[in-house]
């Protein structure tokens, strides 16, 4: 994978954005193949942070396990590697991308979907409040993921506008998770 991406930045040779959306447009078709490899390594990366399925499956039991503070810097993190997603597929491979663009455009609506469905269950089978909002975190993500697979600049703008207050709304309820479990164990 490493081998991947230093090719693939030897064929671009940049690392900036603009760059890389001017760069993957005027691609010549030889090279084509290899810059699609990385696209999709990092959408593995990225994914795996972002909780999309199947690389979700680790999150929740770990934001149940850890201290508030850490369970919302994870939550924190999870809406970063979807921005990260939004930030690369809409920019280098977006609609002036020529042949590569729209790469994972018909994935992430079906994954996003999937994910959201999966973490709704995982979030009624969930025996404990933290576990619950681990789930409800995934299930977000899966939200979000189905607004970007639609395409559209209407939905994007809403998926950007649900992005932060459901990292918000994320970071008070495991708050309050956390003081519900202190005062329910006799604690404060």
């Amino acid at each position: 994978s490493e081998m991947c991406i230093r090719d693939s930045y030897s064929v671009l040779g940049t690392l900036n954005m603009a760059d890389l959306s001017a760069r993957v447009a005027a691609l010549p078709e030889a090279q084509r193949p290899l810059v699609e490899a990385g696209g999709w390594l990092l959408l593995i990366v990225f994914a795996l942070k972002a909780a999309l399925l199947p690389l979700y499956f680790w999150l929740p039991r770990t934001y149940a396990a850890a201290s508030a503070p850490a369970a919302i810097l994870f939550a924190i993190m999870t809406k970063l590697g979807i921005y990260a997603v939004i930030r690369v597929y809409g920019l280098v491979f977006g609609p002036d991308a020529g042949t590569l663009a729209g790469l994972v455009q018909p994935l992430l609506f079906w994954a996003g979907a999937g994910t959201a469905t999966l973490a709704a269950l995982g979030a009624l089978a969930s025996p404990t409040l933290r576990g619950l909002l681990g789930y409800l975190v995934v299930g977000s993500a899966g939200v979000l993921f189905m607004a970007m697979g639609l395409g559209t600049d209407v939905a994007l703008a809403a998926g950007l506008y649900y992005l932060v207050h459901s990292t918000l709304a994320a970071a008070a309820f495991f708050l309050l998770g956390d003081w519900v479990r202190r005062h329910r164990d006799g604690g404060d």
